[in-house]
């Protein structure tokens, strides 16, 4: 529901206006609660800074304006809506980070996407609002992926994972390998190993 201040912002924010006109049956509602403006009623048009037609009961000087809507919309805010169009929100590449909780889980969530009327561009990873947030440009998978165990059930799990996806995303095992994001358990042999694997490139 608008506020005072808002309809003041309405009236000060305008590149021009055209005051004075009669409200015809059934063109407008109330935008505080829907209801019918009565045929007759003084109305305002405000054709804002930001390209936009606002239109307000009274007139500029009128203390008690209120917000009322087109019930069909005009031609002017027909054109404004085809040359101002919303956009959508496109997905941003996004590497998942595991928590040490997810550690101890031992598997996570992941999502992709990929631009959906061309097989060329990547696969890339993207959040879990993303994904829940999908633009009609792109289409979409997710999966769950191993990220604690030995190397060995590890590479197994998600090779697996790797090759089911790859049958609707043939490019997403250049976004993938097995071991990505992989830790071994605390002091197992894989993790000795790789400890000293790190020691070695110091």
């Amino acid at each position: 529901m608008a506020n005072r201040q808002e309809i003041q912002e309405i009236k000060d924010n305008v590149e021009r206006t055209t005051q004075g006109l009669r409200a015809g049956l059934r063109e407008f509602i109330y935008e505080r609660n829907g209801a019918p403006v009565a045929p007759g009623t003084l109305y305002s048009i405000y054709y804002t800074t930001d390209k936009d037609e606002k239109f307000l009961t009274g007139m500029k000087d009128s203390s008690n304006s209120k917000i009322i809507y087109k019930n069909i919309k005009s031609s002017f805010k027909a054109y404004h809506d085809l040359k101002f169009p919303t956009r959508d929100e496109y997905p941003v590449a996004t590497k998942s980070t595991p928590t040490e909780a997810d550690y101890r889980i031992g598997s996570i969530t992941r999502y992709f996407t990929q631009v959906g009327n061309d097989s060329t561009q990547p696969v890339f990873e993207v959040t879990k609002d993303d994904f829940e947030n999908q633009s009609n440009l792109y289409r979409y998978t997710q999966f769950s992926w191993k990220i604690s165990g030995t190397r060995e059930e590890v590479i197994r799990d998600n090779q697996r994972t790797i090759d089911r996806v790859m049958m609707n995303f043939p490019d997403i095992s250049k976004s993938l390998f097995a071991l990505e994001l992989w830790k071994p358990p605390v002091n197992s042999p894989d993790d000795l190993e790789k400890k000293l694997s790190l020691l070695k490139k110091t």
